[in-house]
């Protein structure tokens, strides 16, 4: 077996930037995941599925705070934060949930069940965004992980607790911003620095990714104005990464390099695993750490995933031990397994948001989110096993979220692209586990390596996870119309053909624009017989106004109810007067050219 269809682990010790695991692991080693894992958490259902998923008045937006003392200072700091989203949804009250602090993935399931899914009554109030606000120790890991299935969930954890009300500010300041006209960069970086990991990182996600989101560009189906691949080949620097991210326009970057361990010998203190463990290696070249990127203009506004193990942070217990464990057991991967277990967490360890992530979303000029991992990453994510001996690269996963994020919207469907992998892989394999137990018979030797690469997917993707406000956008244009353009027609320009055919006022049935002096100056009046005319309603905005929401409402870019309350119209009212100009519309069309 090549080594592009070997197992790679984004894992390098902190002492001198070596990788862990070399020459990676044989996709035979999956043989030995664990039969447990089999029947995993699958997916509910319970909300507004038919509306705009990025329409708060329908989908909700709610809070997880700790229980006590911590989460009653977790709420003061969010307080402005709380605050802005009841607004934006309508003014229904934002429900807070207190979370105990040590859940696993069955009691985080049982939690869920009992406090967001009862089935004692509509989901109509249930908040599909959801925020979590604090540490991993403070609510756990787990039940992140059993929402994001079918939530838009993320998380904002800070050592410094001056880091909340930093995220909030800047996010306030973002969304009170006018947004801007250009749209944002997409850039993808692979830190070259020769080993097999990188490399097939770069094969399989980085190269193909850039090239599906530039045939998107050109096809008109990704709003950026720039799709780049960068990261020299010859000597991966730090400086080049800052250079690019420094930029003050919004971009998304998916990143790509190993993420940095324990040394050998392990970490002299827990401070010290907390500044170090997760940061972005360049190999001989150095690294970036929370320390070197705190304060920076890093991305900012934007969105950063990086693909790199611990970049999230560290988890109570990995996910993977069970199996390295049987691997060092059966012998055939004793010297791979004890590689890789002494730097996994120990028993007894507080789990941890990394120092990267924590540093750039607390910055001014840093992004309003990081999707990252939290655990071992492995190729797997885009490069996978289970549909026979080679891997397949899939990078449309990862270039989906970005294409997301860039297009408006909220951050929690970006990273939502991933998870519905996850639930197809689950999927999968609860579907092999019941098919062994109704036949009575253990799958056979195809099945079993086809479970074990499931599993090794499932757990990759499932340790990706959204830090920052699942609700925020990136402020770029979106799917607006042109100005001077509504759903495709060009709008007359000049106030003096503003009531002619064709024009707002004769889509919507109205008479002509009300008499204004300065058209007087310039267009000599044809006397005409007075004609009665039919009494016209009257405007809830003036013309222009009107226009410009109708063209948001017929283009699609925000949801009816969220448009509606930013032009001051109850959304029955605004879906009145779309359905009034669109009746319009038609009509001028089916007219004979000419006539009129």
């Amino acid at each position: 077996m090549s080594a592009a269809d070997d197992l790679q682990l984004l894992l390098v010790e902190a002492n001198d930037r070596r990788p862990v695991l070399p020459r990676g692991l044989s996709g035979s080693a999956t043989g030995a995941v664990p039969e447990t894992e089999a029947s995993a958490q699958q997916p509910a259902y319970l909300w507004e599925e038919g509306g705009d998923p990025n329409d708060l008045t329908l989908q909700r937006w709610g809070l997880i705070v700790p229980e006590g003392p911590v989460g009653d200072r977790r709420l003061a700091q969010l307080a402005p934060l709380v605050a802005l989203r009841q607004g934006q949804q309508g003014g229904h009250t934002v429900r807070v949930f207190r979370a105990p602090a040590q859940l696993d993935e069955v009691a985080a399931a049982r939690w869920r069940k009992q406090n967001l899914e009862t089935g004692q009554a509509l989901s109509l109030d249930t908040p599909r965004y959801l925020l979590i606000a604090g540490e991993l120790d403070e609510v756990s890991l787990p039940l992140q992980q059993v929402l994001q299935t079918d939530t838009f969930v993320g998380r904002i954890a800070f050592r410094d607790p001056g880091g909340y009300e930093a995220y909030v500010d800047k996010v306030l300041r973002t969304e009170r911003a006018a947004r801007p006209s250009a749209a944002g960069r997409c850039l993808l970086y692979t830190v070259h620095d020769g080993t097999s990991a990188t490399g097939i990182g770069h094969q399989s996600l980085v190269a193909p990714g850039t090239e599906l989101l530039l045939r998107a560009q050109r096809g008109g189906q990704l709003a950026a104005s720039l799709v780049q691949a960068a990261g020299d080949e010859m000597m991966p620097s730090p400086g080049e990464l800052l250079a690019l991210a420094g930029r003050p326009e919004p971009a998304v970057l998916l990143s790509m390099s190993h993420g940095e361990g324990p040394p050998r010998g392990g970490w002299r203190s827990a401070d010290e695993q907390r500044r170090s463990q997760g940061a972005m290696s360049f190999g001989s070249e150095g690294r970036l750490s929370g320390d070197d990127l705190s304060g920076r203009r890093f991305l900012p506004q934007g969105l950063w995933m990086m693909v790199a193990c611990y970049g999230a942070g560290t988890p109570a217990l990995s996910a993977y031990k069970p199996w390295l464990e049987e691997l060092r057991r059966i012998g055939q991967y004793r010297g791979a397994a004890e590689a890789v277990l002494p730097g996994l967490p120990k028993s007894g360890e507080r789990p941890f948001v990394a120092a990267v992530p924590q540093a750039v979303l607390s910055s001014p000029d840093g992004p309003l989110g990081f999707i990252g991992h939290m655990d071992l990453a492995w190729t797997y994510g885009f490069a996978d096993l289970d549909s026979g001996p080679q891997a397949v690269p899939r990078p449309a996963r990862f270039a989906a979220a970005l294409r997301s994020a860039l297009r408006g919207d909220r951050i929690g469907i970006a990273c939502r692209e991933l998870m519905r992998v996850l639930g197809q892989t689950q999927t999968e394999l609860l579907a092999i586990a019941m098919q062994a137990a109704l036949t009575g018979a253990g799958p056979d030797e195809a099945m079993r390596a086809r479970r074990g690469h499931l599993w090794m997917l499932r757990q990759d993707l499932a340790g990706y996870v959204l830090l920052g406000d699942p609700a925020v956008r990136l402020p770029v244009p979106g799917q607006v119309p042109a100005a001077g353009v509504v759903a495709g027609r060009a709008v007359a320009s000049d106030p003096g053909l503003a009531g002619g055919p064709g024009s707002a006022y004769d889509l919507l049935g109205l008479p002509g624009p009300p008499p204004a002096d300065e058209r007087a100056d310039r267009v000599a009046p044809t006397p005409r017989p007075a004609a009665p005319r039919a009494q016209a309603p009257t405007l809830p905005l003036p013309l222009e106004r009107l226009e410009e929401a109708i063209g948001h409402a017929l283009v699609g870019d925000r949801g009816p109810g969220e448009l509606a309350r930013s032009y001051g119209l109850s959304r029955t009212e605004l879906e009145g007067w779309v359905d009034r100009y669109r009746r319009g519309g038609r009509r001028a069309l089916s007219e004979p050219e000419g006539s009129g």
